[in-house]
């Protein structure tokens, strides 16, 4: 990762380099946005075809395979977008912004690639990496051909898997996960910068790990996967590790109808120590898709720097 940072600002021009670093310890490294719209930094639409792909060798340090797959996906359905609003937004698949904060190579630094659905935050402290906040999503969420198959549905595992696990469910089980029979609008964590300020959430509402049986638990740990799989298997397998022992204390919560048919919204959350993962599919008739995977108390590399480097505000 030092190395792929240090080469994205190698391959990029003057200008550009300044545009694109910050400081460590600069307000923008914690403010994180998802919705459409210009990022500091510099965007692949004004890169030269080198740096461009400097970028994606950088993304590949931290994303799997198929999470740098789903994320080329997310990037290119804005010139669906584009199409389907007749060009009156502007949007582009190039309009996806990095940040370097820091000196990459150094004891602590930190990268940003974002833009309309995506948003990565990577802090590094010498061996050590946190990737939270981890944003993806999706409008379209599904893209039918002209025979109703799906030809692009780039979040389907995190729709799937918690379908499947609510199939699974007894009746009991059932009423204590379905928290709400109102869907959210969105994620209920937002962008705000740290998640445990977020009123609701860290109750532990909905359906406890040890209330499941084993085929359920596993179910439970798939889902928790599909987020943490987001990342490259060297950085996802200790994660992966801790859910492990963790998975009883976790919590899954549903909004809308138990078994949701296109075009009706629904909501869930799965929190646990140091976790917390939400999907809301709710705008564009249930066709929208918002999903996150965090850290409360511990995203932007709370957990790893010192007090006075964090800058959570």
């Amino acid at each position: 990762m030092n190395q792929a940072g240090e080469h994205v600002l190698a391959s990029l021009p003057d200008g550009q380099r300044a545009s694109l670093c910050f400081p460590f310890d600069h307000p923008e490294r914690c403010a994180w946005h998802y919705t459409p719209g210009p990022r500091q930094g510099v965007s692949l639409a004004d890169m030269g075809r080198e740096p461009a792909k400097a970028v994606h060798q950088l993304l590949t340090t931290v994303l799997s395979r198929s999470a740098h797959t789903r994320v080329a996906a997310i990037r290119g359905l804005e010139d669906v977008l584009d199409d389907s609003e007749g060009g009156r937004r502007d949007r582009h698949a190039g309009d996806y912004w990095t940040a370097i904060f820091g000196e990459p190579g150094d004891a602590i630094w930190g990268w940003r690639f974002e833009g309309h659905h995506v948003s990565i935050n990577v802090t590094v402290s010498d061996d050590a990496v946190s990737t939270t906040p981890f944003f993806l999503g999706a409008n379209p969420a599904s893209v039918p051909d002209e025979g109703g198959r799906s030809v692009s549905r780039p979040l389907g595992p995190e729709e799937d898997v918690a379908v499947a696990l609510m199939g699974r469910l007894d009746d009991d089980q059932r009423k204590r996960a379905v928290v709400s029979d109102a869907v959210p609008t969105d994620i209920l964590s937002s962008d705000v910068p740290d998640s445990t300020a977020v009123v609701g959430l860290g109750a532990l509402s909905g359906l406890p790990g040890s209330a499941l049986r084993a085929d359920q638990v596993s179910l439970l740990r798939s889902l928790a996967g599909v987020y943490v799989n987001r990342l490259a298997p060297e950085l996802a397998e200790p994660v992966l590790a801790r859910l492990d022992r963790e998975l009883p204390a976790f919590c899954f919560a549903w909004a809308g109808p138990a078994t949701p048919t296109p075009g009706q919204p629904h909501y869930y959350r799965l929190e646990g120590p140091r976790f917390l993962a939400e999907f809301d599919n709710h705008q564009n008739s249930a066709n929208h898709i918002h999903s996150v995977w965090r850290d409360p108390g511990g995203d932007f590399g709370a957990r790893l720097l010192p007090e006075g480097a964090r800058h959570l505000s």
